[in-house]
């Protein structure tokens, strides 16, 4: 008689574990993360002749199979720190009317209707021709290394790392300006072609900014944000 109780009770909590174990999977399963939608137009680099723009997108997917919302972002800068359109939107596209003669920068994320988000898109760049036939400004440089924020332990040798373009395919050339007060940098490359530069930081425990000017060879010039990394020891 007690190993029938034994084997009913035994029995019993197995099938409890195996039910919660269901539950939490089911659980995974409804709260999937949409995937990261695909920019369509405005597409990278582009000169747009016209202002007003019908700005496209790939549909996201999620394997819950939940409805999906988009949020539409355009800056000015390619960090996003002077957002002038952020929209949600329940289709994959948005006609959108900007200044022209300006550069603009765009992104798309999905949300699913069980507000989880997808990553942002990668940015696209585009310009707004103001005058036809007229010179335009590079695009504001993007950092590629160091990351920002980052910290350094056992080198004092940091390997700077960016890229630009020009809507114009204007030929470019760089002013690096590096040091320990963003205030007042120095000039530490001027007129280079290459996008990578190595600095030695001689301070530990320290933070150290840096940007990056782009000429195109019209004498057109745009800095990008100032960056900055930390030394911890060398």
């Amino acid at each position: 008689m007690k190993k029938i109780f034994y084997t009913i009770v035994f029995s019993i909590i197995c099938a409890s574990c195996s039910s919660s174990s269901d539950g939490a999977n089911t659980m995974t399963e409804l709260n999937s993360t949409p995937s990261t939608p695909i920019l369509i137009f405005p597409a990278e680099d582009q000169l747009c002749i016209d202002n007003t723009l019908d700005f496209r997108w790939n549909a996201a997917t999620n394997e819950d199979g939940s409805s999906l919302i988009y949020t539409l972002e355009i800056a000015t800068d390619n960090q996003f720190n002077n957002i002038i359109v952020s929209e949600v939107q329940t289709t994959l596209s948005k006609i959108i009317t900007l200044d022209k003669g300006l550069a603009f920068y765009w992104r798309v994320r999905a949300r699913s209707t069980r507000g989880i988000d997808s990553e942002f898109s990668p940015i696209s760049q585009f310009y707004t021709e103001e005058v036809p036939e007229r010179n335009n400004l590079p695009f504001s440089p993007n950092n590629v290394a160091p990351f920002v924020g980052e910290n350094f332990d056992g080198t004092n040798n940091i390997d700077l790392e960016w890229t630009a373009s020009d809507v114009d395919k204007d030929p470019l050339t760089y002013n690096i300006f590096f040091g320990k007060d963003k205030d007042a940098l120095n000039l530490v490359a001027e007129d280079t072609e290459s996008t990578t530069l190595k600095v030695t930081a001689d301070t530990p425990q320290t933070q150290y900014y840096w940007k990056v000017i782009a000429k195109d060879d019209k004498g057109a010039e745009t800095s990008s944000p100032i960056w900055n990394f930390k030394v911890k020891g060398f």
